[in-house]
């Protein structure tokens, strides 16, 4: 038997975090304007980073202590670690491709005694709330990281590329990948399109479905 030499581009928010993140941080600190920026950005009509920005200036704080008491209460998904060992045993790569802010990514990654090269926007808090996008693409901007380019770059010839993600910003890098696990907006978007997706709620479903795979 062919042995299986997968590469793993993972989303954060609502996929290793159990909640989206940003999202978390807009609700509890940005004044009412965001939700029609918001429904801008899901109708492809605002760019990410535009999006961002607006949204960016309606927070009530700016202090990064506000934010971390926030992000301090997310959580990961409880089987993730376990997901991350069953990778490294078979030195399967496991790389974060993330929309969010490398700010509480980092914070979360080191929380739990987690290292994965992972690659995000960046937050700046002074002298004002901004958005840095040091992965963004030179030909689209509806994304601040282009996580498309990011694993056609990253991907080594003979691996089998897996996706698993479940937001808008997980389209393009999914439909380029050999193997996708979806759940939420990605999933519907993958059963409209008519191709092949494994659903998941949480990474045990992922390793279930990966040993299957294996087998197969």
């Amino acid at each position: 038997m062919e042995k299986m030499n997968f590469a793993f581009f993972i989303d954060f928010d609502g996929t290793i975090a159990s909640v989206d993140v940003c999202e978390e941080m807009v609700t509890a600190f940005a004044r009412d304007g965001w939700q029609e920026l918001n429904e801008k950005w899901e109708k492809k009509e605002l760019p990410t980073v535009e999006c961002a920005r607006q949204t960016l200036k309606l927070f009530r704080t700016s202090d990064p202590a506000d934010f971390l008491s926030l992000i301090n209460k997310v959580k990961i998904d409880p089987i993730f670690p376990a997901f991350l060992a069953y990778c490294q045993e078979r030195n399967f790569p496991v790389i974060i491709l993330s929309d969010g802010y490398s700010f509480y990514i980092e914070y979360l990654l080191q929380r739990e005694g987690i290292e994965l090269p992972h690659f995000a926007n960046r937050l700046l808090f002074a002298p004002q709330l901004d958005i840095e996008t040091p992965y963004s693409s030179s030909c689209c901007d509806l994304c601040g990281v282009c996580k498309l380019e990011l694993l056609q770059k990253m991907k080594k010839p003979g691996q089998t590329t897996v996706y698993i993600g479940d937001g808008y910003s997980d389209f393009c890098p999914a439909e380029s990948a050999d193997i996708v696990f979806a759940k939420n907006t990605l999933y519907q978007h993958f059963l409209k399109a008519g191709k092949s997706v494994h659903r998941f709620d949480t990474f045990t479903d992922v390793l279930n479905e990966l040993n299957n795979i294996i087998e197969e």
